[in-house]
């Protein structure tokens, strides 16, 4: 049996089943698969069936699809189906979070933001009542999610764990806003080369100010066959800013992953 040495902790390729035949070649890979809309829900539940150990599901709502539960598209019974759905498939709460810059493409206009903050609530406070970690999205609106989250820990209803995934802020903003008090014991930061190696200096920063163990990497890919090689540019990126040995990375952040994920 294969050894998992490398966890993707943020990816969706449920999106692209008809790459999935790799995850029979990529048996040390653990996938944490996100859904991001409620259509998507059962085909992650679906996909945890079928490699059940090594597919670890997220089910939550992106703030890209805030409007459909404003209009009522998604039923107003989303909550107890996500509460049942991660409870029955030992999963965590995500993807969703905060985006200042995306804009409905039907539209043109951005999504509106004080209903994503609404959503991110009920969803954080989903996952503290569950005491599941959460994996959180956020574009230029940094300032709100910190604001979002040290209320939460002033009310005592953090979730035990806190991912923000393909992290794009400054080394500043984690030191400043994420890495303080309670939240900052709960708060890991995840990397892909995708997102992140667009400015890799100050992703190398980013990496530098966190604590050794709550570093983890992703691919946030859809393509199953392009994920290993992503994992391992990300893995990478780590070495690079601690000086270390790829395989002492890995190693690294195989037990930061399976600490994040811990009891999942």
């Amino acid at each position: 049996m294969s050894v998992i040495d490398t966890f993707d902790v943020h990816c969706h390729i449920h999106e692209t089943p008809g790459t999935l035949g790799v995850l029979d070649n990529n048996k040390n890979i653990a996938y944490c698969v996100q859904a991001t809309r409620y259509t998507d829900w059962d085909s992650v539940a679906q996909l945890k069936g079928e490699y059940s150990d090594r597919i670890i599901p997220a089910f939550g709502l992106h703030p890209w699809f805030v409007e459909q539960v404003e209009s009522g598209e998604i039923p107003e019974t989303w909550r107890s189906r996500l509460k049942l759905l991660v409870t029955k498939h030992g999963g965590i709460v995500g993807e969703c979070g905060l985006d200042r810059a995306a804009r409905n493409p039907a539209t043109g206009k951005q999504y509106p933001f004080e209903p994503q903050i609404v959503l991110l609530k009920a969803q954080l406070a989903i996952a503290h009542e569950l005491g599941v970690p959460i994996s959180v999205h956020c574009v230029r609106a940094f300032g709100a999610l910190a604001d979002v989250l040290q209320a939460a820990e002033a009310a005592g209803t953090l979730p035990p764990r806190i991912m923000l995934h393909s992290y794009s802020g400054s080394p500043e903003m984690l030191q400043q806003l994420f890495l303080r008090g309670e939240l900052g014991a709960r708060v890991y930061t995840s990397y892909s080369r995708v997102v992140n190696g667009r400015n890799l200096q100050k992703t190398l920063q980013c990496i530098r100010v966190m604590p050794h163990s709550r570093v983890l990497v992703e691919s946030d890919l859809h393509d199953a066959s392009t994920t290993a090689l992503a994992l391992d540019q990300a893995i990478e990126m780590v070495a690079e800013a601690h000086g270390w040995l790829l395989d002492d990375a890995r190693r690294q952040l195989a037990e930061n992953a399976q600490a994040f994920f811990a009891n999942k």
